[in-house]
């Protein structure tokens, strides 16, 4: 069986709602399949990889915690070797590999890092995790990571450690804890919204949990159903088990992808001086839905519903733009925000009021989403939309709420398959860091790099087959030297690629230089 039939026959099954495999063995935890989600620690430590057991080789699914820091350690060597200006026999040795032997299949100058060194834990899940997302509680200290599992269905969720609390000599625990059965699987108080008794409203999540993101507290995520035309809220108040509170229905068909809508800085001091005028003040947190079967936008917004007792919080879609940038436009697959612009101005405010909301309303957010139809970056900006009153006595008028709206108005041209979009930091020349928009196109192994500045595709990264999620690493050594790496999880061959995105480095920036991983075909492909 080749590889697309593999893959075309396990998402045949999963439409049909065979979800399990019950005769299959459990996956060896030191082994990756099919990886579907990366995540980080809150320090960069420790590196966390969804499994999905997409071919239903085993009896669920996984998530492993490999150490971090010791991976960027020993894959350092290579982009010191070939920067320096040395074979890529020289700079394999002295990572302790030997060349590459198939450069064209799964690219990079070396052969393979073995995985089994750098995991240091791992947990077994249900079938087709969908995606990580690791969420840090600055007030406690305390971290989460949550999984959408479409076999179960589910979101499950672990205990993880806090590492930004540790010391530079200190060594993480790897905590992935999810209160294990007796086979071995988390247990069924870390697999949200299976049951209906644990919520107020009795609801159980709806199937094919595929997208995940979360306020900037993490009070409050949100997931997205792909078949259902839902959206599920799941509170986490990081001290108790989090629970699924509501499901909104009656979405545009095919919900893909959830990305969080960054809050301006005014919200805090423009509350208190609403307070202080006697009024109230009201923003709810926001969230953009792209979906791969209707040619929009849809914004959804989280009600906390605090003054009820008990609060019954819930999400409701509130906007709803149509994608008029392409011929097709339908079939999104991800939306990556840039907040740079604003962030930088909000930072020599100082706190004061007007300065905060002369930058938020003078200070769009830009807006990247992968679209397939035709295979494309969407380009647009999310405005901030300030409310003010007239309060008698005061001789201007008075900040009570605010909103934000979207406007799409370009697009740029890429290769087949746009699949997910990110951001994150490159480094340049100088050791400053950069912004960067990361475009992943699964069909055709390309991940562009596109400048939100000047809006224009700056490199083309080749990848092996099926890049999938993708992480960027950015920070500073030991002896204080920046990075920046990206991580690509490759679906359909079973391995972590790294990429060097240090443009100090012109021999290997935009390049893959290790791969993690043994690469491994589908079952029963050739």
């Amino acid at each position: 069986m080749r590889p697309r039939l593999a893959i075309t026959f396990a998402i045949s099954l999963l439409a049909s709602g065979c979800f399990t495999n019950a005769d299959g063995q459990k996956p060896s935890a030191e082994e990756m399949f099919f990886p579907t989600g990366l995540a980080m620690s809150s320090a960069g430590r420790v590196l966390y990889i969804a499994n999905s057991d997409f071919d239903l080789r085993y009896s669920g699914g996984s998530v492993l915690a490999l150490d971090l820091k010791q991976l960027r350690g020993d894959v350092a060597p290579v982009a010191a070797e070939l920067g320096a200006g040395k074979s890529s026999e020289v700079a394999c040795a002295a990572a302790g590999r030997e060349s590459n032997a198939n450069p064209w299949l799964n690219p990079g100058p070396c052969s393979a890092f073995p995985l089994a060194p750098y995991v240091r834990a791992s947990a077994l899940t249900g079938a087709f995790a969908s995606g990580l997302l690791h969420l840090k509680d600055e007030a406690t200290n305390r971290a989460r990571l949550f999984a959408p599992v479409r076999g179960d269905p589910s979101v499950t969720f672990f205990e993880v450690e806090d590492d930004s609390q540790l010391g530079p000599n200190d060594e993480p625990s790897f905590l992935l804890a999810c209160d294990t059965d007796d086979a071995g699987f988390c247990g069924d108080e870390h697999r949200i919204g299976r049951d209906p008794e644990r919520n107020l409203r009795g609801v159980q999540l709806p199937a094919d949990p595929i997208g995940i993101a979360a306020t900037v507290d993490g009070r409050a995520v949100v997931t997205a159903h792909q078949t259902e035309q839902a959206a599920s809220l799941i509170t986490n108040d990081f001290k108790t088990t989090p629970q699924l509170d509501y499901f909104a229905s009656n979405l545009a068909a095919g919900p893909t992808n959830v990305t969080t809508i960054p809050p301006p800085a005014m919200l805090e001091p423009a509350r208190s001086a609403a307070a202080d005028a006697g009024l109230g003040f009201h923003y709810d947190p926001g969230f953009a839905l792209t979906y791969r079967e209707t040619a929009e936008i849809s914004f959804l917004r989280f009600f906390s519903d605090s003054g009820a007792i008990p609060p019954r919080p819930f999400i409701f879609r509130t906007d709803t733009f149509p994608i008029t940038t392409n011929l097709g436009g339908y079939d999104s697959r991800g939306m990556a925000i840039v907040d740079q612009n604003r962030r930088s101005c909000e930072s020599i405010c100082d706190g004061a009021l007007d300065c905060l909301v002369a930058c938020a309303e003078n200070n769009p957010l830009d807006v990247f989403i992968a679209n397939r139809t035709p295979p494309s970056l969407i380009i647009g900006q999310i405005h901030s939309i300030v409310h003010r009153t007239w309060v008698g006595g005061l001789s201007e008028p008075v900040v009570h709420g605010g909103a934000e709206t979207l406007t799409l108005f370009d697009t740029l041209p890429l290769d087949f398959g746009p699949s997910r979009v990110i951001t994150g930091d490159i480094v340049t020349p100088a050791g400053a860091l950069e912004p960067r928009v990361f475009v992943v196109c699964f069909d055709s192994r390309l991940v562009f790099a596109v400048n939100p500045t000047t809006r224009t595709i700056e490199s083309v990264i080749r990848t092996g087959r099926g890049p999938h999620a993708v992480l960027v690493d950015t920070g500073t050594d030991d002896d204080g030297t920046p990075y920046s790496l990206l991580y690509v999880g490759h679906f359909t061959d079973s391995y972590i690629g790294v990429v060097d995105l240090h443009q100090g480095h012109p021999s290997t920036y935009g390049q893959m230089i290790a791969s993690i991983g043994l690469p491994t075909p589908p079952k029963g492909s050739k």
